[in-house]
């Protein structure tokens, strides 16, 4: 997944890139009072403009994030691309008569190199320290274990002093002795075994192993089947490579594992659709949802939203929010009914609960309940679609495989609530939870939601 993201990211870069330089080209016209170019000219020159600037921009990796390269060398990069871009256009614009060269053309193109030079240095430090603003902020970071020895301290120094990378250091797995004494602040832990057991729920996302193949103290094989039957990505590196590239250039990253959607490009369209379809769906509902308030407010007097803590991506905690359906002391109330469970798992389920009030009745058979989740699928936290959200006592009772579910975030519908949710075994619903995994595609999510319209307006849920 690192070598496929970091692809990706880098044909978005460019694509970003080439409209700003077409965008400028466009702008830079109103500085002159010459039409230089014939329509068709014009469209020719478009054409070539984005075809030139992005060969260039791959030709010198100028679509790679700034943090992994040297400042010179991307400002270096960009100087070239606009003096050869620059240069071909002027010469296209002569040699070429229909374009209908004009004088001054070369002033023109001139001055549009020169500003898209400007505007793209200052995009990329802009985007820099953005990205760099962000992650030290903690949004969008991968917490990692790195297995290692003395001998890979240089790669530990790298994933700790350069925090823009977006990881941090959970645990640090070692065979040797005396390597905690050289990180304070990570803790170390001397057993494979025993990191097996902390990865489901303590959130971390990848394992770097960077100890030599054929090293004995650990099995890589045994640890890439542990971490696929998990759901967490291995990432083998070539450590001497690596440590001989130095702070300024890329990670060699030459095997790396996982069971999870590796389509970077389509995992983050499902989150940019999150986000937006849920703040249209909380502008569009709000007096709705006001409505739901107020009638839960006004049948006891209590709280409107139920808040609970949840596991989400990779053993993530997050507080979950939902419409209050149950009397104020619901909980309290758990023990003397737990005989009366239905739920042939961990979970807790009873067709129909003495502790669901009038309103909230109605709420969970039109799933209205689940509105407010919306709002943490805005914090990040869930998605639309995806695995339900489990408590902590019924993840601790999961068999290892059924750990899986937790490597994609959760959603507010899933399989699994559109296939009769109410009927559906636990087994059966935690293969559905990894079906979706392992066949997860933007049009299966969009399948589900459209199934999840028809299931509100049944009433069914309970």
């Amino acid at each position: 997944m690192i070598t496929n993201r970091e692809k990706v990211l880098s044909k978005m870069m460019i694509t970003l890139q080439v409209i700003i330089t077409i965008i400028v080209f466009i702008i830079t016209r109103f500085f002159f009072t010459y039409n230089f170019f014939s329509f068709w000219g014009e469209m020719f020159i478009l054409v070539l403009i984005a075809l030139l600037w992005a060969f260039f921009f791959e030709k010198f990796k100028l679509g790679i994030i700034f943090r992994q390269r040297h400042s010179v060398q991307f400002i270096n990069g960009y100087i070239v691309t606009e003096l050869l871009g620059g240069a071909i256009l002027i010469v296209m614009s002569v040699l070429m008569p229909f374009i209908k060269y004009e004088k001054f053309v070369i002033e023109y193109i001139s001055l549009f190199c020169a500003i898209n030079l400007i505007v793209l240095v200052a995009f990329k430090y802009a985007f820099y320290y953005l990205m760099r603003f962000l992650r030290r902020k903690g949004f969008n970071k991968r917490n990692i274990i790195i297995i290692a020895n003395k001998d890979n301290a240089r790669i530990i120094d790298l994933f700790l002093k350069s925090k823009d990378w977006g990881y941090t250091i959970g645990r640090i797995v070692t065979p040797q002795e005396g390597i905690e004494n050289l990180y304070d602040n990570v803790a170390v832990i001397p057993d494979q075994e025993e990191l097996m057991k902390r990865i489901p729920v303590k959130g971390y996302d990848d394992i770097f192993y960077c100890l030599p193949i054929n090293d004995k103290s650990y099995n890589p094989e045994k640890l890439i089947d542990a971490a696929n039957e998990l759901g967490v990505a291995v990432h083998i590196i070539q450590s001497d490579r690596m440590c001989r590239a130095g702070y300024n250039k890329h990670s060699v990253l030459f095997e790396t594992h996982q069971t999870t959607p590796t389509n970077y490009f389509a995992l983050r369209i499902k989150d940019t659709f999150d986000l937006f379809f849920s703040v249209g769906v909380i502008f569009v509902l709000l007096p709705f949802m006001a409505v739901i308030a107020v009638l839960i407010k006004l049948h006891d007097g209590g709280h409107i939203f139920f808040r609970q803590e949840r596991i989400g991506l990779n053993g993530r905690r997050f507080v979950c929010y939902k419409f209050r359906t149950m009397i104020p002391n619901a909980e309290s109330m758990m023990e003397s009914i737990m005989d009366r469970n239905e739920s042939d798992g961990p979970t807790f389920k009873i067709e129909n609960d003495p502790r669901i009030t009038k309103v909230g009745r109605f709420l969970r058979k039109t799933s209205l309940d689940e509105l407010p989740q919306f709002y943490n699928v805005i914090k990040g936290e869930m998605s639309v679609v995806g695995p339900r959200p489990p408590l902590l006592k019924e993840v601790v009772q999961y068999e290892k495989y059924q750990l899986r579910r937790l490597s994609m975030k959760p959603g507010i519908t899933c399989i699994w609530q559109v296939s009769g949710r109410n009927s559906i075994s636990f087994k059966e619903w935690m293969r559905m939870d990894l079906d979706y995994i392992d066949q997860w595609s933007l049009w299966l999510d969009i399948k589900i939601m459209f199934k999840t319209v028809g299931v509100i307006f049944k009433a069914n849920g309970q």
